[in-house]
C-alpha cells in the first residue's frame, strides 16, 4: 500500500470496518493487532497503532455481517463521483463532510462491488502502512476482471501490468496500487479485499481463532508471503499476509 503522502487519485487511502456491534469488533482487533482507539462519534472510532490512524470501525444496526470497505483516494469527489456514473458505476452515498478529516462519498462498479471514496484534508488516509498491524495492499476480485479493468481504467486512469494467473497489477501514475483479478470461486460476487500486515501468519490466525474468528485457508505460500484468508468474528473477511522485515515501512 502506498505510504502516507503519496495518496494520487484511485490509490486505496483508508479502510473501514462497518460492524454492527463496535465494542466487540474494538476487543477482537485490539487483541489481533494491537490497535487502540480514538472514538470519533457515536458507534465510530479511528483504530490507531504507533499513535498512527490505520483504519475506521463504524457501526451498522441495519447490517448483520462486518463488512471492511476500501476507500480510495480522490482530488476532486464532484469531479469522480461524475466520471464513476460515466463509467458505468453508481454513487450510493453522496459526498459528505467528515469534520476536521475531509470528505467521503460511497459507490458501486457495475460488477456490484462497493467501494468509498476519500478527499482528504487534514487526514489524507492511512497513517502508518505495509507494517504488521496495519493495511498492506488492496485487491479487487470479481468473476469478470475484464470488465472490471475497463471501468477502473475510465473512471480512475489505472494502467496495467501483463496479467499473472489472471491477477493484474493496476498502476496510477507508474506506481503500483493495487491488483485486480479473478473471485475465488465462480459464485463469488465483486468485492474488494483488504490484506493487513503479520510478522508471523501462523501465530497470528491461530490467535484470531483463540478470538473468535475464522480461518477460511490456512496460511499458504504466495509470492508476496505467507498469507491466509479469515474472516472476524462478525463475518468481516481480510487476509493476513506476512511482512518481510526488510519491506516494513512506515509513513511519516
Amino acid at each position: 500500500m502506498p505510504k502516507a503522502g503519496r495518496y494520487r487519485e484511485g490509490v486505496p487511502c483508508w479502510v473501514v470496518l462497518t460492524t454492527p456491534d463496535v465494542p466487540r469488533a474494538e476487543r477482537f482487533y485490539g487483541a489481533l493487532f494491537d490497535w487502540e482507539f480514538v472514538p470519533t462519534g457515536p458507534g465510530e472510532a479511528v483504530a490507531t497503532r504507533y499513535g498512527a490512524q490505520v483504519a475506521a470501525i463504524t457501526s451498522s444496526p441495519v447490517t448483520p455481517a462486518a463488512v471492511w470497505t476500501t476507500y480510495l483516494a480522490c482530488p476532486d469527489l464532484r469531479r469522480t463521483t461524475a466520471q464513476i456514473r460515466a463509467s458505468g458505476g453508481r454513487i450510493t452515498r453522496e459526498p459528505y463532510e467528515v469534520p476536521d478529516q475531509g470528505r467521503a462519498a460511497l459507490a458501486v462498479d457495475p460488477l456490484g462491488a462497493p467501494f468509498g471514496l476519500w478527499q482528504g484534508e487534514a487526514v489524507e488516509g492511512a497513517g502508518l502502512v505495509n507494517e504488521p498491524g496495519t493495511p498492506t495492499w488492496n485487491e479487487h476480485l470479481s468473476p469478470d476482471p475484464d470488465a472490471a479493468r475497463a471501468f477502473y481504467r475510465h473512471a480512475f486512469g489505472y494502467g496495467y501490468d501483463r496479467p499473472r494467473a489472471g491477477h493484474t497489477l493496476a498502476r496510477v501514475a507508474g506506481l503500483p496500487a493495487c491488483s485486480i483479478g479473478p473471485s475465488d470461486t465462480p459464485q463469488a460476487t465483486a468485492a474488494w479485499r483488504i490484506q493487513f500486515g503479520t510478522a508471523d501468519a501462523d501465530r497470528t490466525a491461530a490467535r484470531l481463532r483463540s478470538l473468535g474468528g475464522t480461518v477460511l485457508t490456512d496460511p499458504e505460500p504466495t509470492p508476496f508471503g505467507l498469507s491466509a484468508l479469515v474472516r472476524d468474528g462478525a463475518g468481516a473477511e481480510f487476509v493476513l499476509i506476512a511482512v518481510p522485515p526488510d519491506e516494513s515501512a512506515a509513513a511519516a
